[in-house]
């Protein structure tokens, strides 16, 4: 029988571990991240309805949890109106509490203002138009 003896410490070992996971960990962020302002970018750019206060395209952005705390939101700064920002931001927190049980990774999309399904029903893209682009962005970062 042959004997083998590690030249490394199980605390070593176990470091290595944390700081691999923790570097994938930082990358998998980075994909919600760039997906999620791709998102944003889009969305804003491509609405189809009218501003009038710009309340509702400041509050298309993003929120990212991880095990139940905000760790990042991006509401794009608007020249024109960013008050829809603390109403997207608020609705996304609201939406993440929903879905997030506290454990893990979860990510909000949102257009925040109350009227933005009023706006869709009506046949205007508010964000539907750009979750599925960034759906197909994610996935595709992700494989």
């Amino acid at each position: 029988m042959i004997k083998i003896t590690a030249d490394f410490s199980m605390a070593e070992l176990e470091a290595i571990i944390n700081d691999e996971t923790e570097a994938w960990f930082d990358e998998l962020v980075d994909e919600y991240r760039s997906a999620g302002k791709a998102f944003v970018e889009r969305a804003v750019q491509k609405a189809q309805f009218n501003n009038i206060t710009w309340n509702l395209r400041s509050s298309i952005g993003y929120v990212i949890m991880y095990n139940g705390q905000v760790i990042e939101s991006f509401f794009k700064d608007l020249i024109a109106g960013t008050e829809g920002q603390e109403v997207g931001k608020d609705y996304a927190k609201f939406v993440l509490s929903l879905i997030d049980e506290g454990d893990g990774l979860s990510m909000a999309l949102v257009a925040g203002e109350e009227y933005a399904y009023y706006v869709e029903a009506k046949g205007k893209d508010v964000i539907s138009g750009s979750w599925a682009f960034f759906t197909t962005e994610l996935r595709g970062a992700l494989k």
